[in-house]
Parts: C-alpha cells; structure tokens; sequence
C-alpha cells in the first residue's frame, strides 16, 4: 500500500471517530529533496539536483546493467524502470515512495506497485554498483510478469521460494565472489548450523541462496541458472523444476550443494583457529540476545573499553573493564531519544578524550547527523555537535589532546575526511575526490591520520561494471604537510586501520585469505606480519596504547562478539612488503569511464518501440533458447526475434537532463455502475493516484445512489513533501438508519435520514522519529430527517415523512500528541513505550457540543531473552451536551465481556506476559504442516465505564459490579501478511467465573 493512500485512511478515520488513532514512528523529511531526471532506453533516472555527473554516470551504471542481466535471461523487458537515486542513506529513509518505516539495515528496495527502484548512495561507487545490480534484478523479473503478454503469470501456479527470491539479485551482483558475505556460510558450515534452504529466511537466505544458485553455475554453466528460474516459474513446485532441468529431486542437489561447501570450508579449520582458542570472550550473544558488539575503544589509560552491543535489543553503548572482572554495563541507550535515533550499524565508532570520562560518537537525529559527546560516568550527553554542511557522518575520532576531530563524512556525492576544530568550530576538507575514504584513526602524536580509501586496481576475475576494480587499501596523510602516503599494495581489501608502538606501527585488517584478519605493518622497515589467524571474520578492534591488549569484534557462531587478547604483538613473524608510495591523490575515478556511451541510450522513438504483436507467441519454458525456428504445429518452440533490444552501436539522440516534474498515476481502482428504474444510477468508484516520488496523494471515493445528495462522496489531497504532513478534504455522507420497538400490542418503526455535508484538514509535524504533534478539524452541517412508519401502514410502506427534522453546523478541532519508540517482535512490541493523549472540542451551533479528553499509555519491558511484560492504561472523559462515548468491550478493551458496555468516562488497565510458546511444529498428519516462532501470552484486563459518578458502583457486597475483570491465554503466530491471534478470556467478579469466551483475529499484540 502506498503511504500516501494509508495516510489518507487515516486521515478518514479520525474524521468518523476521535478513538479511531494509529500508534507508529515517523518519517522526518527535516529538508525538501529536489531531484533531476534523465530518460534512458531502458530506465528513468531520478537524481539529486545539481549532481549532473552523478545522475549520467547512475544512468550508464543502470544501462551496463541491464544488458548484463538480459544476457543471463535473453529476454527483454517492455516496460520503463523507474530508478530513484537519493544522496545519503538518511534522505532514502525518509522516502514517500513506500509507507514503511524503513531501518538502517535496509540496503535498497524494489516497489512493485509501480515497479520503482529506489537505493541510496553511501560514498562508495562500487557498493552502489552491486546495490543497483540487485534491486535491478528485481525489478527485471517483475517487468518480465508485466509484458503485454504475459504467459509465465497465467501458468505459473507458485512463487519463488524466498531464499531464491533474494539469492538470485544476489547471486547475478555479487556472485559468490564476496569475502564478507561468503563469511556466514563459513560459519555456518564449521559451526553445524546450516539449515534447508525451505527453512531459512532473514539475510542469511540472501547468503545460502547466492550461494546455492553459485554452487549450480559452477557446476553446471551459468545458463542453467536461468534455465532453472524459467523452470521454477512455470513448475508447480520446486521439485518438479529441479527435475525438469537437474534430473534429480530438490533434496538431492540440496544435499550436493551442502557438501561442496564442506569441501570448501573444511580445509580452513586445519589453518586457523576458532576464537575461543586464542582469545578471551567477553561478550557472548547466546546469552543476551545480542547480535551486534562492535567497535571496541579503549579508554586512553587502558583501563576500560567502550563498544557497541544490541544486547537488550536496541543498538546502545556498553562500558566494560579491561580486566573484565565486572559485568558490562550500559551508558547510552541509543534508539529511543531524539540523542540517537539510529547509528550506521556497521561503520559507527567510538573514541575517548583524554581525559578518560568522555567519548565522541556520530548518530541520526531527526535534522541529520550530529556528533554527540557522552560522559560514561554520568551516562549524559554532555554536548551535542551539529555541522549543517555535511550530509552523512559516519565516524569521528577524537585527537590526543582531545582539540579536534577527524571525521569520515559526506558531502556532495564524496565520501572524504575532515577536520573539525572543537574550539573555534572551524571544518576542513582533507581529501576531496570521488574514491570513499573511511575510518581515520589520529596516529598518538596527532601530527598523521591513517585511513583506508576505496582505490582502482586490475579487474578483479568474474567482475562485471564500471567500478569492479575497486578495492582498499591503507594510506596516511600528514596535517602538517598534507603528504598522503599509499601503505599497501594489494589485490584484495585493507581496512579499518589502526595505531600501535606509538605511531611506528600499523594494524589492519585484509581478506588477504578471504577471512578478515588483522595484520601488522613496521613502518621503520616496511615489514608485514600476520597478527591474527581465527575464524569466521573480524569487523574491528582496538589495541591499547601501551600495546600490552587487543580487543575485536569477531563473527563466529551466529553473531558478532567482542574477543579479548594479551600482548598481542609478541612472538610476531615478519616478512619483507612493498615500500610505501606518495600518493598525489588524483580525483581521476571517473577517468576510465566514457560517459559519451550514455549517448547511445537514448530513449526509444514509438517507432522504434517493439509492436504488441510481435509478443503473442513466446518459449515460456525456455525463451533463453534464441535461435530457433518457428515449428507451426508447437507454438510453445516459436521464439520471437529480440534483436530490436540488442546493445545499440550508434546515437539517434542524446539523452537530456531536465528537472523533475510531478506527474500522477493511478495506483488503483475498483468499482462498478448500474442503472435502476426505482433508484436511477447507483454505483461505486475508489481510485487513488500518487506521485512518482510518493509526495503528493489523491484519494477519490464516489459510491451514487440516485441523487447526489443521497450519495456518499469523498475527495481527498495530501502533501508529504515537507517534514510537515498536511491534507484536506471534503466530503457528502449520506445514511439510513431503521428502529423498530414494540408498542401497544404491535410493531412500530421509525427511518433516520441523516446526511452530513463537510470539509476536513489534518496537520502532522513530527519533532523527532519518535514524537509528534496531530492536528486535525472537522467542519460540516448535518441534517437528520425521522419518519414513522405506523402499524396500519406497514402493508403498504406508506410512511409518515419528516415527522422531525434536526440540523446542526459544527466544528470539532483536536490536536494530540503521540510517542513511539516501541521495538517490535514477531507478533506485537516487545521493547519501548508509547503514548497517545487527544483533546478534542466541538463547537455546534445546536447541540452536538462536547470537550474530550483521551490517554492511552503503553509500556512493554523486556526483561529477558525473547520475554516481555506489555502494560496498558487508557483513560478518558467526555463532557458537554453530546459528550462522546468510550467502548470497553471489544479486542482493546476487557476481553472477557459479552455484553456492550460505554461511557461517557472510562480506564481500562491491562497487563499480558508474552513469551515463545513452540519454537517449532512439524505434522505429519492429517496434513503437512510446519510453524514456527509461535508466540504465546498471558494477560488480564480490568476496567470500567460510566456516565454520572453518583450512580457508579465498583463493587458490591464484595463482588466486581460496575469494574470488570477479565483473564485469559492464547497462542499467536506471524503468518506474513497478518497476525493469528486466538486469545480464550474469562469473567470474573470475584465470586463467579463465566464461561469462556473465544476470540480468534488477524490483529497483532497491542
């Protein structure tokens, strides 16, 4: 569903009743995004304005692309792919394109309504590269479901299986050639914890399936890849496609592929070690939950350590001692205030001042990325640093005499360094180039700065695209002089840097045997030594500056723990290594790339389009078979001509930059129409329309029945450009309502006619991704017309017409303020807290006045590893001459209730324990049928509602009279697209237990 069409129901929902309200976090669009636009063959490339070179050098990038990927299905696609680049990971999460609320651990996504790719641009080229190279792939395959002719949809009877899903982008960008990826299939295999590939979902699917479907091109040609996703698409199961091309069953080559990469990884265990052998562990993920503990720091007198760790379940900054004789504990928990509403997972660092109590810290805030200054003792921030000229800060490093920092940011499309003065708040741009420059470390004099950059080597073997020989290497640049010096020289990746010996050394990590591990580098005599030698990959670490410690983050066993070592650089063997070079720092990253050859994609003429006849026959099963002739009795074997989609070889026209321009589409639309001699024409239309970049809404709801005013109409706009959301509409509701009561013997009725004329506005601004503020007001005139049908009438429905006629105008603004910083579970929140408070006041000209008030208060504490306490009160009072009325009944309410029950004031508490219930369920019998993750909770729900206080009774004669309690358990489970929720509640006041009462629902844990 796209965001703007969900807004726009909300919208609609607080205009038919103040308790109909959404909990959620926000998006903060803190600064409007202007885009520019290229039109290529293929693609529509949407671009940060300004940034020409970007957006040409994106186009080409989408175009080699595409004929990559073509040439592994040999069809082409006849739709137009939009792509939206956005310049900082923060910018693209805060798109409109999609509702979700999207998290740092999104790379990319692929919309499919419109089939939009949407990526943002992190500082490195060759990152974005493989990035685009997936969500491409995405979008090729949905493009090839939506060709005019569309025969694979029509017989394909299943989808793909997730796992190969994601595994195929994955495996056509990066193709098993990752040293970081293909690091969770070593650990998985070594540590016996590879599963079925049916059984495995989240990011490692994305890993087993590359790997996998890189298992088959190996061995048997890359062309049985597409065979078999052609295979799968028309098969009704997996096993039936993995005949079909394999000649063997699904379980079979499963089990093949299982053991190839134990040939592959077994060897490893001989030549290096698991962690736990060499080195302490100090955190340990089975036991807190954790997944993330990273970034270790030690504090300048050695003494203590800082890292991150997700242990508790948000990503926070953890205090540890060196000795480890006390147990870590938390300083800052990130992810909850507007302090630190997120981190870079994976490049965040920590570094201390000097005088051992503060450490500095880049987080996302609501108006961009700041520097934030914690004092560990304290647990305060005690200073927060805001530098509006940079887009993105990924990392800062305090100096040693703690006067500066040394940040690796983003500006401009350009991942480099800079230097920022603490005292005159002064920022310098040390590099400036296109190649990414990441993680500076100050050398212990603070005269030099070690860092790696992403630099140009040979083309790596197998790699396709204009930036696939780019890799890392280490380099260090002298402030005083400026002099950048190149300190390897390798073929594959050197990272993340750091000092040892007082500046004479070097420690970095390399792939230098496809494992991260750290290796040494003597700048007095240019020799090399390998410091570690473990599995499965070291992400960072920190050595101390008396060199006697060494403390990394390694990824062994499911997670990443933080691993402790003494005197880590005795007993080193050291080897002779290339001399360091003087690097002359030339921008020269887009030197190899012609971008002329973007002048041969120009977008095509409508004669130069293909014809929808030329699409009526088509090889679904094998339409990569090109070179076949037409066989008039098997349609099935004729495959068209697609030479019209070959590489082009000259220019016809010169693609052109130009500013982008709001243009709607339909999103979708349902209805019907018919005519009616007794009420003339009656229908039904919905349709909503949004723009490309998700900013602007229509929503349209037309449902005739004969007049216009006994119609229900609604129109709607909304505007999500700005950080603040705002919308209106208007709308004519028209209702027949009939009673009946019984009365002298006999059955009388009366009809409300009630029609309701108006316009209504809301006005969102969030202060942060977890606070904002609501406004919303309503306007409109309503007329209620009452006939009476008399017992001697009733034959002939001759009814007594306008017997009373009200009519009222009135105004009935809110505002309400709501918190959300609540983490999510399976099946409902597990962690945070939220608040809803509403104040709304009707002014009518009759008598539909009334003030109200509403509280909804929610907290849930996790207080063990995948349990959590969740609590709730909701409070609320309605006054004036038509106060409104709160239900205590219902899902929400006191679920043991039978019977409606409402109020003019109402509390309701609930308290629910929620913990895993089966793991997992395998039947057998009487059909298959496999469950996991079912969740299960225990609650209690006490509450009340009335009108005058004189006549409420809580309880009498020592039972619950007035008050209700209710209690109850019930399993839930996540299905996907819905949770399953079955809870069984019982009443009680005290004295009595009623009989219980089942809900089933599709509605997840408050």
């Amino acid at each position: 569903m796209k965001k703007p069409i969900y807004c726009l129901i909300v919208l609609c929902l607080f205009s038919g009743a103040c308790f109909a309200y959404s909990f959620g976090q926000n998006k903060v669009n803190y600064a409007p995004q202007e885009f520019s636009t290229i039109q290529t063959m293929h693609f529509d490339i949407y671009f940060p304005a300004g940034e020409e070179q970007f957006g040409q050098t994106a186009a080409l990038m989408a175009e080699d692309i595409y004929y990559y990927v073509k040439g592994e299905f040999k069809v082409p696609i006849l739709t137009r792919i939009p792509i939206v680049f956005y310049s900082t990971k923060t910018e693209f999460l805060s798109t409109n394109i999609t509702y979700y609320l999207l998290t740092e651990g999104i790379g990319g996504f692929t919309e499919s309504l419109h089939n939009r790719v949407v990526v943002p641009f992190e500082g490195s080229y060759a990152a974005l590269e493989e990035l685009l190279a997936h969500e491409l792939t995405h979008a090729y395959i949905n493009a090839m479901d939506n060709r005019y002719v569309n025969p694979n949809t029509m017989l394909r009877p299943t989808s793909f299986p997730f796992w190969f899903s994601e595994g195929l982008p994955e495996y056509l960008s990066v193709g098993g050639e990752d040293d970081y990826n293909n690091m969770y299939l070593l650990d998985m295999v070594i540590n016996n914890s590879i599963g079925k590939l049916s059984r495995t979902d989240g990011y490692l699917a994305y890993r087993m399936g590359e790997s996998f479907l890189t298992f088959i091109a190996e061995q048997w040609g890359r062309e049985k890849v597409s065979e078999y996703f052609f295979a799968i698409h028309t098969a009704y199961n997996i096993d039936e496609a993995t005949k079909k091309v394999f000649g063997m069953d699904f379980d079979n080559l499963e089990s093949r592929w299982l053991f190839q990469l134990k040939r592959d990884y077994y060897p490893l265990i001989n030549n290096h070690s698991i962690p736990m052998e060499k080195f302490e562990q100090r955190t340990e993920h089975k036991k807190d939950g954790s997944y993330f503990n990273l970034a270790p720091r030690f504090s300048p007198d050695g003494e203590r350590y800082v890292y991150y760790s997700n242990a508790g379940g948000r990503y926070s900054i953890w205090l540890a001692g060196t000795q480890g004789l006390a147990e870590p504990q938390m300083v800052f928990r990130g992810e909850k205030s507007s302090q630190a509403e997120e981190f870079y997972y994976l490049r965040s660092a920590l570094s201390w001042f000097p005088d051992n109590q503060r450490i500095a810290f880049a987080a996302k805030t609501a108006t961009g990325d700041k520097i934030q200054i914690l004092n560990v003792n304290s647990k305060k921030i005690v200073q927060t640093i805001s530098i509006p000229e940079l887009q993105a800060i990924y990392e800062a490093d305090v100096a040693p005499d703690g006067g500066s920092l040394i940040l690796a940011a983003q500006k401009n499309m350009q991942a480099d360094l800079y230097l920022y003065d603490l005292q005159t708040e002064e920022l310098t741009q040390l590099t400036d180039d296109s190649y990414e420059d990441a993680h500076p470390r100050f050398s212990p004099d603070g005269i030099h700065i070690v860092y790696d950059s992403e630099r140009k080597t040979e083309q790596r073997e197998n790699n396709y695209g204009l930036f696939a020989n780019l890799k890392r290497d280490i380099f260090t640049l002298n402030l005083e002089t400026g002099e950048v010096v190149e300190r390897t020289f390798e073929n594959y990746d050197c990272f993340n840097p750091l000092w040892a010996e007082n500046g004479k050394k070097i420690l970095f990590l390399s792939y230098k045997y496809n494992l991260a591990n750290y290796e040494v580098l003597d700048l007095e005599t240019g020799q090399r030594a390998e410091l570690t030698n473990c599995l499965a990959g070291i992400m960072n670490g920190d050595i101390s500056l008396d060199d006697n410690y060494l403390v990394m983050s390694n990824y062994f066993d499911g997670a990443w723990d933080i691993y402790f070592d003494d005197n880590p650089l005795d007993n080193l063997v050291y080897t002779e290594s290339n001399p360091p070079q003087i690097s002359e720092r030339e921008n020269n990253l887009f030197q190899e790339i012609d971008l002329n050859r973007l002048n041969y994609y120009s977008k095509r003429t409508k004669a130069q389009r293909p014809g929808r006849n030329q699409f009526a026959q088509q090889n679904i099963r094998r339409p990569h078979l090109s070179n076949m002739e037409m066989n008039n009795s098997d349609t099935l074997k004729y495959v068209p001509d697609f030479s019209w989609d070959d590489k082009p070889d000259s220019i016809s026209a010169i693609p052109q930059i130009k500013e982008y321009k709001t243009k709607f589409a339909l999103d979708s639309i349902w209805g019907g129409l018919a005519y009616s001699s007794y009420a003339g024409t009656v229908g039904a239309l919905d349709l909503s329309l949004s723009d490309l970049m998700g900013n602007y809404g229509i929503g349209i709801s037309l449902g005739i029945s004969g007049k216009i005013e006994d119609s229900n109409l609604f129109l709607s706009l909304l505007n999500l450009k700005h950080r603040a959301d705002y919308g209106i509409g208007v709308y004519n509701f028209y209702d027949e309502t009939l009673y009946r009561y019984y009365e002298a013997s006999d059955y009388h009725y009366l009809r409300l006619r009630e029609r309701e004329l108006g316009m209504l506005l809301i006005y969102r601004y969030p202060f942060s991704r977890f606070w904002r503020m609501e406004f919303d007001s309503q306007l409109y005139y309503v007329k209620q017309k009452w006939d009476y049908l008399p017992p001697e009438n009733v034959e002939n429905e001759n009814w007594i017409m306008n017997v009373q006629e009200d009519t009222d105008t009135v105004i009935a603004p809110g505002i309400a303020f709501v918190h959300d910083n609540a983490l999510y579970g399976s099946t409902g929140p597990m962690i945070g807290w939220r608040l809803y408070y509403l104040m709304r006041k009707s002014f009518a000209k009759n008598e539909l006045n009334y003030y109200t008030n509403y509280l909804d208060l929610r907290s849930y504490n996790y207080f063990e590893k995948r349990y959590s306490l969740a609590c709730r009160l909701c409070a609320g009072i309605s006054t004036g001459e038509s106060p409104q009325l709160f239900q205590l009944d219902g899902l929400y309410g006191v679920r043991a209730l039978n019977e409606d029950i409402d109020g003019e004031k109402m509390i309701l508490g609930s308290a629910e324990l929620r913990f895993p219930f089966f793991d997992y369920i395998n039947l057998a019998f009487p059909v298959p049928l496999e469950l996991r993750n079912i969740r299960g909770s225990v609650f209690a729900d006490i509450g009340t509602a009335w009108d005058k206080n004189s006549e409420f009774r809580g309880v009498i004669d020592g039972k619950l009279n007035d008050i209700k309690f209710g209690y109850g358990f019930g399993p839930r489970i996540n299905l996907g697209y819905f949770v399953l929720k079955l809870d069984i509640a019982w009443l009680t006041d005290l004295s009595h237990i009623s009989k219980p009462m089942y809900y089933l629902s599709l509605t997840e844990d408050f």
